[in-house]
């Protein structure tokens, strides 16, 4: 019987038999398993690849939106000595401000502080969406491991290893068999480790994330005491 030779993207399968003998049940149930292992593995493997590439790129964009941040921040420290005057005083009359000479007043202008504030509204927005889309599918990956994992001990319980064990009634050359095996277990082997640096990568990035979130929550609290105070309802 000829070779088979299966050139998976995930693994190559190369096995090689003993005669031209049909195969039994087992082998032929055992190959099928073989392959669909291997097709779960390599979707498994594009996941874990697509999610490095983003949360690896990600960085760039929430760069970009800590920079808008800090314009808005300044744009809002500039407005903040009318604030403290809204606070304390309160808005003048129209006579008061008759009464006050050109050159001792101050105008603060509060359409920089929109602009910006549109400006990160919509960087943020979609770079948050993309985030929450990265973080669904993250969330999922644990489930597909587990999955993977059974799978992986299916096969190897329940069909290599009783193929192996009876070697002598089998038509698939076992030697081609244990050794194409091994080579798969390094390739899956490897996404354990490609998990694990996906995991780090995420970590970092979720902490330069949470440290700029925590920074929107509070400037938002500003934002929203200065337009209060501004339209005469901050009590």
């Amino acid at each position: 019987m000829k070779p088979t030779i299966i050139d998976h993207p995930f693994h190559v399968i190369k096995l090689t038999y003993m005669s031209d003998a049909p195969l039994s049940t087992l082998e032929h149930e055992g190959i099928d398993k073989y392959v669909e292992l291997h097709n779960r593995s390599q979707e498994y493997k594009q996941v874990l690849e697509r999610l490095l590439t983003y949360y690896t790129s990600a960085d760039k964009i929430l760069q970009k939106c800590q920079t808008i941040f800090d314009n808005l921040q300044n744009e809002y420290i500039l407005l903040t000595p009318m604030l403290h005057y809204l606070e304390e005083g309160g808005p003048l009359t129209e006579t008061e401000i008759d009464s006050i000479d050109e050159s001792e007043r101050v105008c603060y202008d509060t359409q920089p502080l929109l602009t910006q504030l549109h400006n990160f509204n919509h960087t943020f927005d979609a770079y948050a969406d993309g985030l929450m889309a990265a973080e669904k599918e993250y969330a999922a990956t644990e489930q597909q491991q587990e999955k993977l994992e059974l799978q992986f001990d299916d096969f190897n319980e329940n069909y290599f290893n009783p193929i192996i064990k009876d070697w002598k009634i089998m038509e698939i050359d076992i030697c081609s068999l244990d050794e194409n095996f091994d080579d798969f277990r390094g390739a899956f082997c490897e996404l354990t480790d490609m998990a694990d640096k996906l995991c780090d990568i995420r970590n970092g990035f979720l902490d330069s994330h949470i440290k700029l979130q925590n920074r929107i929550v509070e400037l938002d609290k500003d934002i929203v005491t200065l337009f209060a105070a501004i339209n005469g309802d901050s009590n």
